[in-house]
């Protein structure tokens, strides 16, 4: 058959006037490559990602091609599990912490401690005095974590004769509270922030408080030329963190950083906010993991406010963006930390009448129970607080509208349903204004000020409710002199006792003072 094609061939070689001798092409080997087209690489440096090792990608054949991702799982549930781009090795953080180093860690949001999947058997990872096993004493801790703080114990005042203690020095005044917490673990001693004159500029200082009140160091927590104010302070379990307002860029603006236990700035400080409007009125927490932050801010509603609120690592970084907590007027914001949430307490003001307000969300800032209101047109309200007591949050407001001014309270769980509706938490035949709460599981201590004896003026009184607001004990006077002592902020101390930091005229100028009270067997 071939001997008879070939001279067909010849013949239709020379009729297309081609070479009379015929070439036959070499096989083409197939490389995977269009060699229409020019490679997409010549090395692996030209792949987008090339850098990255833990999505490793190749020059191979002249085209980009992806390898095999490095998966990061070390079987510990406890551990968030990442890959470093650069190195590709993988690398695992515990995702609850052991601050106050008493070998016991907190659990994992929404999880009660040591129950299955929580990470963590801590009641209290702010103080080595509470852990699962240990025995109960009377200092203002759950020490064997049963959900109550100093069981069956009361707090009584101190001497009326000797009643408190002056913080702020006469340069600063005209001086006032603005946060106190309480360092354990080693070195055992009050931070009480207050705001100050320096000058013509207002301050925020930091006075290092032994167990008694006396003052074993000081030195202003702003340092900046431009006014300051506010000063929150809270305890980790290892170090403070602290946030204020200042206006060193012109505009009110909030501010973060931490202290160690000499109140020595951990890092230079953070900017929280970034608006020409006010942010100011600041609360904020301790979630066990990081910082809350809200304060009440004038971007979108000026010349009102609304609240807005930034969360801060445990390193003092911050994670995301602000969040706009309450869309519309708002006002004294204070938060508290359930066990899986955040609620948001404040206030807003309707022609002369004065609301209380709440809202509830998950440790992103991201709404679960939208806001509800606590007052009526019975009761109203201003300077909420707000605390988590075991199962509930306790919310407690004084009346600014009506004529004897009492202070009111309430409480509601984590998904907003109200456990015990509004319930009057003071007698009084006169005013009682400025609650501060301090949470014991089983009960609440309320701290307010008052003017029912007719001493001249506000006076200091401790109250503690159960659970439900109920009234187990009378009230009892806590300060003994002429002028006003108003603005209580109360924080767990030593050996049971609990300080209070508030502002007080009794010798003509108002300045920040202390006092405490004692715990003891009932």
């Amino acid at each position: 058959m071939l001997r008879r094609l070939f001279p067909l061939l010849a013949v239709l070689v020379s009729a297309c006037g081609a070479r009379s001798t015929l070439e036959i092409p070499e096989p083409r080997q197939d490389t995977g490559v269009d060699t229409a087209k020019p490679p997409e690489c010549t090395k692996s440096e030209e792949c987008e990602g090339f850098d990255n090792k833990c999505e490793p990608v190749a020059c191979v054949g002249g085209a980009c091609v992806a390898g095999k991702s490095v998966v990061c799982d070390d079987g510990d549930p406890c551990t968030e599990d990442a890959c470093d781009p650069g190195s590709g090795k993988c690398t695992s953080n515990p995702l609850t912490f052991d601050l106050d180093g008493d070998g016991h860690k907190s659990p994992l949001a929404g999880k009660k401690p040591g129950e299955p999947g929580s990470c963590g058997d801590d009641c209290d990872d702010k103080s080595d005095k509470a852990f699962p096993g240990n025995k109960e004493v009377c200092d203002g801790v759950d020490n064997d974590c049963n959900g109550v703080v100093d069981d069956e114990m009361m707090y009584v005042p101190l001497d009326p004769k000797n009643d408190a203690v002056q913080v702020s020095t006469a340069p600063m005044a005209p001086a006032g509270p603005a946060g106190i917490a309480f360092t354990s673990g080693g070195g055992d001693s009050y931070l009480a922030a207050y705001n100050g004159r320096e000058g013509s500029k207002t301050r925020v200082f930091g006075a290092l408080l032994d167990p008694n009140g006396k003052k074993t160091a000081e030195s202003r927590i702003t340092n900046v030329t431009a006014d300051a104010m506010e000063g929150r302070v809270v305890w980790t379990g290892a170090f403070y963190g602290t946030a204020w307002s200042d206006r060193r860029d012109g505009s009110w603006e909030v501010y973060f950083n931490r202290l160690n236990k000499k109140m020595e700035k951990l890092g230079p400080d953070l900017k929280l906010s970034e608006h020409e409007s006010w942010s100011i009125n600041i609360t904020m927490q301790w979630t066990g993991t990081e910082f809350a932050v809200a304060w009440q801010d004038q971007r979108d509603l000026d010349p009102d406010f609304g609240i807005w609120g930034q969360r801060v690592t445990v390193d003092g970084k911050p994670i995301g963006a602000n969040v706009k907590l309450v869309d519309g007027q708002g006002g004294s914001p204070e938060l508290a930390v359930g066990t899986g949430t955040i609620a948001l307490a404040w206030t807003t003001t309707v022609g002369r009448r004065h609301e209380v307000w709440t809202a509830i969300f998950d440790r992103n800032y991201k709404q679960l129970v939208a806001p509800f209101q606590l007052t009526n047109d019975r009761v109203f309200g201003a300077f909420p607080q707000i605390t988590w007591n075991n199962d509930r949050y306790v919310v407690a407001f004084y009346d600014p509208d009506m004529p004897l001014h009492a202070i009111w309270g309430a409480t509601f769980d984590e998904a907003g349903k109200l456990l015990t509706p509004l319930t009057k938490l003071t007698e009084s035949p006169r005013f009682s204004r400025y609650p501060s709460l301090l949470p014991l599981g089983d009960r609440v201590l309320l701290v307010f000020s008052d003017t029912k004896d007719g001493a001249g003026g506000y006076e200091l009184y401790s109250k503690m409710l159960d659970k439900n607001l109920g009234s187990p004990t009378a009230e009892r006077r806590i300060t003994n002199a002429t002028g006003d002592s108003i603005f209580p902020i109360a924080s767990f101390g030593p050996t049971g006792d609990v300080g209070v930091l508030f502002r007080d005229d009794r010798t003509g100028s108002l300045h920040a003072y202390f006092t405490r009270l004692v715990c003891q067997a009932k």
